[in-house]
């Protein structure tokens, strides 16, 4: 068995790699870097023959290539049934707002085809992969998310994490760390730093609605830039909390882009959440997000001319596109509103530029606007940071670990966490981009 790496090598972004053995391959998600420019956004071709692309989740930075090499390689689609629906959506919205000076990546007719393509995976249960032994294990990270445990015909194991994240949230238990014995482990590290401690999930609400209770109390708007898968529902769940229990004001949640039609999945999955949540839904028989305060827009010119105070939470979660690109034009402007990221922010995106100071942000069509706005962030990661990190991997360890591949992460914060795993003896290896390695 060799594996290539054929993104998010030393960045994070386009997810992908090729697992081989003899001439044959299948690939571990196919993902989109939205920091790239041009041909670099996507992954690098496989080297052999593909029988199969395997989704961790729908995140377009791990699923937004995937059309491109079903369609091209002919081969199948496995991803879990949540996946497989939620990806759709995503990636036609992803078609639809991409650049008009550049060239698709894929069609919609390549986005349908990938049904035709489809073989749905289920936690725990083993499939055959032109002779791989393929597991998926909850992953914790977002509906549906899979880690991918990958077994040759001769033995060799591997574990693939995608986006891992091994504490409870609102929507999701944690990773299931109860998998087989795996010689070689590939992890994402986008919270690997030293510095990389998240805050306790009620202190990150508790602030997150203490400042939005300010801005709302003082008549000003809260915009939420939130991915549509995960961070948007962890979010909603949120503000619908806060407010039931009085110490948030009821005001208007908006909900805008694709998160609304995300957002229905999790009604129509609901046993894939936690136990909690499915008790909510099977005692209430209504959706988790049917509530007096959750409004959808149906028109952006009547919820600018709003004077009175409210929420909107929004796609993109990164301000490369979409809705937010308006409330940001309008609301973004003026003092006394507020900007609330709540997830990681890719070097090269706006969300990028407004964490990091910026202030006069460039806009898709060649203006410049002035943000006037208060900008804050919110830890709400679905990511395991560096302590859970390392205890994820040293219960792995116990069992014979071979060696740690790391992954989806930034250079330094790599190196940190290859330090740290070194001075518990674990073998750990940061690969660059296309490189291949053999694997005992």
């Amino acid at each position: 068995m060799s594996i290539r790496f054929l993104g998010a090598a030393e960045r994070v972004g386009r997810s992908s790699i090729e697992v081989a053995r003899g001439r044959g391959s299948i690939i571990l998600d196919s993902g989109v870097d939205f920091g790239g420019k041009g041909r670099d956004k996507f992954p690098l071709d496989p080297s052999g023959d593909v029988s199969a692309l395997i989704l961790t989740h729908a995140h377009l930075d791990h699923s937004g290539y995937a059309p491109a090499v079903v369609s091209r390689w002919d081969c199948s689609f496995l991803a879990t049934p949540p996946t497989v629906d939620v990806s759709e959506i995503l990636l036609r919205d992803f078609l639809n707002l991409f650049p008009e000076d550049e060239p698709k990546p894929f069609t919609n007719q390549d986005i349908g085809a990938l049904k035709k393509r489809e073989r749905s995976i289920m936690y725990g249960v083993p499939s055959d992969v032109d002779g791989w032994e393929v597991i998926p294990y909850n992953a914790g990270h977002v509906l549906g998310s899979a880690m991918i445990y990958v077994r040759s015909p001769e033995g060799t194991s591997l574990l693939y994490t995608g986006d891992l994240n091994t504490s409870n949230t609102r929507t999701l238990r944690g990773a299931d760390v109860n998998v087989p014995k795996v010689d070689y482990l590939v992890i994402e590290s986008t919270y690997g730093g030293d510095q990389d401690i998240h805050p306790s999930r009620k202190k990150v609400e508790r602030r997150f609605v203490e400042d939005i209770r300010n801005v709302t109390q003082s008549g000003g708007v809260t915009i939420v830039p939130a991915f549509a898968l995960g961070r948007a529902q962890e979010v909603l769940l949120t503000l619908i909390h806060y407010m039931e229990s009085g110490f948030l004001p009821e005001v208007p949640v908006f909900v805008d882009g694709m998160i609304r039609e995300v957002s229905k999945y999790y009604s129509i999955y609901w046993s894939w959440l936690r136990p909690e949540l499915q008790r909510r839904v099977r005692e209430s028989k209504r959706g988790l997000f049917d509530h007096r305060v959750i409004e959808e827009v149906w028109s952006r010119d009547e919820l600018l001319d709003l004077s009175e105070p409210f929420i909107v939470v929004t796609t993109s979660g990164m301000l490369q596109g979409g809705p937010v690109l308006t409330y940001l034009k309008h609301f973004g402007t003026k003092r006394g509103n507020l900007i609330y990221l709540t997830g990681y922010q890719v070097r090269g995106t706006r969300g990028r530029l407004l964490m990091d100071g910026v202030r006069d942000l460039p806009m898709p069509d060649g203006s410049v606007i002035r943000i006037e706005a208060d900008v804050k962030f919110a830890d709400f990661s679905a990511h395991a940071d560096q302590p859970n990190l390392i205890n994820f991997v040293s219960k792995l360890s116990e069992n014979g670990l071979k060696e740690v591949i790391l992954v989806h992460g930034e250079p330094e914060k790599m190196r940190q966490l290859r330090r740290k795993l070194e001075k518990r003896g674990i073998r750990t290896y940061i690969p660059k981009l296309g490189e291949s390695i053999q694997l005992e």
